[in-house]
């Protein structure tokens, strides 16, 4: 088993990784989001890989520095980072924050298509004396067998074998809540803290009329995006498994 780093403390995309096998050790990246935003001239799409790809960097330097007693033992860990935006009319929405700001979204937003994009970024971490070699063909076993792998696994520090990112997309089109219901929607304080001012995981799920695309892209994090990130780095994807169905 590979145990795996998730470089966010959002709790859609930590349960994404458990309904799908995985009970991922969580390290908060900390990176100040609103400054890359700033200085960022791209797509609203390529904007969601870089934060996603600062995140898993500033995560990987600390397991670096300084890896958690969790990994201990661990010959190999897998990074995942990712970061979503809603955008409308050219435009990022990101977390509104306040109750006006998400009133000021919902006025533009209802009843439109919008897209909504998440970034990935996936690392793949090895123990300094292992890093030739370490990331081979998909299904290889990536851990030393030398006759003191044993001693060394858990003393020797980690190193960046390889990352990796992708970003995906899928069309959401946003419901008409009454004025009553959005105002008991902001009570809840929920769309504050999400990209677009609402979440389909939630209260929000029911102002949603339509997606187009990979849902789970819609909930921050998708599974066939990051198996895919995963495999072509040269690991089986169910090596990374950690919860019995």
């Amino acid at each position: 088993m590979i145990p795996v780093v998730l470089a966010s403390q959002s709790p859609s995309r930590r349960q994404i990784l458990r309904d799908g096998g995985i009970d991922p050790v969580i390290i908060v990246s900390e990176v100040d989001e609103r400054a890359i935003e700033d200085d960022f001239t791209g797509s609203v799409g390529e904007l969601t890989t870089a934060l996603s790809e600062a995140k898993a960097r500033a995560v990987i330097d600390r397991i670096i520095a300084s890896a958690p007693p969790t990994l201990d033992g661990a010959d190999t860990v897998v990074v995942i980072a990712g970061d979503s935006l809603l955008e409308f009319d050219g435009q990022a929405i990101g977390k509104p924050g306040t109750a006006d700001r998400t009133r000021n979204v919902w006025s533009a937003i209802a009843g439109q298509w919008t897209q909504l994009h998440s970034g990935h970024t996936v690392a793949v971490l090895t123990r300094a004396q292992q890093s030739n070699g370490a990331v081979g063909r998909a299904g290889d076993d990536v851990r030393s067998d030398g006759p003191d792998s044993a001693d060394r696994t858990g003393s020797a520090p980690f190193e960046l074998g390889a990352l990796r990112s992708q970003r995906s997309a899928t069309s959401v089109l946003i419901g008409s809540p009454s004025t009553e219901e959005l105002e008991a929607y902001i009570a809840t304080e929920e769309p504050f803290h999400v990209a677009g001012a609402l979440t389909i995981d939630g209260y929000g799920g029911a102002f949603v009329d339509r997606l187009d695309g990979d849902h789970l892209t819609v909930l921050g994090l998708s599974l066939p995006v990051v198996r895919e990130l995963v495999t072509d780095m040269g690991l089986f994807w169910p090596d990374l498994w950690t919860l019995k169905r």
